[in-house]
């Protein structure tokens, strides 16, 4: 088999992901490796799409091994639920610079449920693609078209966290305003990406299908929207500081940092405000939190 139209789109994800994964990489760790960031789902990204690409360049030498093209449908499937995922974790790190600012944010159960959705597709698009073991026929199947369902009520989600988050754009930090910027491009580029995915699994038609319909068709809706997608949050993840976790407590949502060292003048909260100020800042979920502000409360009537 020579190398075609459609091996010429995985080298060049290979080119364009290979040092991207570590741009990634290096994003994860300057920022905080933990996936609230966002930046670990541009990772897994990355990564399927070089592992995707590697298996349909070795289909070359191998044009009768189906493993290959399942990897391949596999790796492709993956694409949509780290990008949703992603931009719900750049718009939590928004809602944190809200919290920080005026403790007035989204509850954290709203990104979690967004993200399951994201979660459930990914899942059914991989059953989907390892159930048809006739690739030639095509990879639709109930398991795939159940996941895309999920796949845009995820989106539609991110979209409804996006508004919300614009319209309280006055109480996130200076230079956080960028992480919506990020979200507010790629949004369109994923639904692009989304609806090549619609039309050839509830539409038939056969010049979407990603294995032997239209390779210009996949480049420009699938393809070059993702890649746009990763360039643009990855680009201005660059311009962004590191920022301090915003702590979250179920009973009052308060975050407690640096502002804690603003004391009050009277001379009895002004007690327990520096009690309070000397504990140490703690990261964890909601329920930590909660058990942490007792233990701290009554450390500070013991003194």
């Amino acid at each position: 088999m020579t190398i075609d139209y459609r091996h010429g789109i995985s080298i060049l994800e290979l080119i364009v992901y290979s040092p991207t994964l570590f741009l990634a990489l290096w994003m994860a760790l300057h920022h905080g490796f933990k996936r609230s960031s966002g930046w670990f789902f541009f990772i897994l990204f990355c990564l399927a799409r070089i592992v995707g690409a590697a298996c349909y360049l070795a289909t070359i030498h191998h044009a009768s091994d189906v493993d290959l093209y399942i990897t391949w449908a596999v790796c492709t499937s993956l694409g949509l639920s780290p990008l949703l995922l992603a931009c719900i974790g750049l718009l939590s790190r928004a809602n944190d610079s809200i919290m920080r600012k005026t403790a007035k944010a989204l509850p954290l159960a709203v990104f979690r449920l967004v993200g399951l959705f994201a979660l459930v597709g990914v899942i059914l698009s991989v059953v989907g693609a390892t159930k048809n073991s006739n690739i030639a026929h095509g990879l639709v199947t109930t398991e795939t078209k159940v996941g895309l369902i999920f796949y845009l009520v995820a989106w539609i989600g991110v979209c409804g966290l996006f508004l919300l988050l614009l319209k309280r754009t006055e109480s996130i930090e200076d230079g956080e305003h960028r992480l919506l910027l990020a979200v507010g491009v790629s949004l369109p580029l994923i639904l692009v990406r989304l609806t090549y995915s619609f039309i050839y699994n509830f539409g038939q038609n056969a010049e979407f299908n990603m294995l032997s319909g239209n390779v210009t068709i996949q480049l420009v809706m699938s393809v070059l929207q993702e890649l746009l997608v990763v360039l643009v949050c990855l680009g201005i993840g660059l311009t962004l500081q590191v920022r301090p976790a915003a702590e979250y407590t179920q009973q009052s949502s308060v975050y407690r940092g640096e502002q804690n060292s603003m004391e009050p003048e009277s001379g009895h909260l002004q007690g327990q405000t520096r009690g309070r100020a000397q504990n140490p800042k703690r990261r964890g979920g909601p329920i930590t939190g909660l058990i942490m502000s007792i233990v701290d409360e009554v450390n500070t009537r013991r003194q």
